[in-house]
């Protein structure tokens, strides 16, 4: 997944994926993005375009009427998906500080919270 850019079609659509957290098909995502006005065509090619590169895979078939449809999930969770990103910058050595910026950004955050998980974060990194 090393350094992969989405259009802004195929990041809205990575989105319904992360937002749903269950297999689709592109009947229910063409009835979800109505409002979007992608055709069944321009769908088909962004599956196939994420399919490529690694971000969605195949997790079913599902049954409509006398026809099949295959199902789609996400590959990866947006937080790998961000972290690549921020990977393609050339930020790979300066990952600390990157993490701690984003810490100070994070203004909703329960403080907290956040210091829990890097502390667990910090332990997992080294135990192993």
């Amino acid at each position: 997944m090393k350094g992969i850019q989405l259009t802004k079609s195929e990041e809205e659509l990575m989105e319904i994926f992360w937002e749903h957290r269950t297999p689709l098909t592109s009947v229910e995502i063409l009835e979800m993005t109505k409002q979007v006005s992608w055709n069944g065509n321009y769908l088909h090619v962004m599956l196939r375009s994420l399919q490529k590169k690694g971000l969605i895979k195949v997790s079913g078939m599902r049954r409509y009427g006398n026809q099949y449809a295959r199902q789609f999930e996400a590959a990866v969770t947006k937080a790998e998906y961000g972290a690549n990103l921020i990977m393609s910058k050339g930020l790979v050595d300066s990952i600390s500080q990157v993490t701690v910026a984003m810490a100070r950004q994070a203004e909703h955050a329960d403080k907290a919270e956040l210091i829990s998980q890097l502390e667990e974060i910090i332990k997992d990194l080294k135990e192993t």
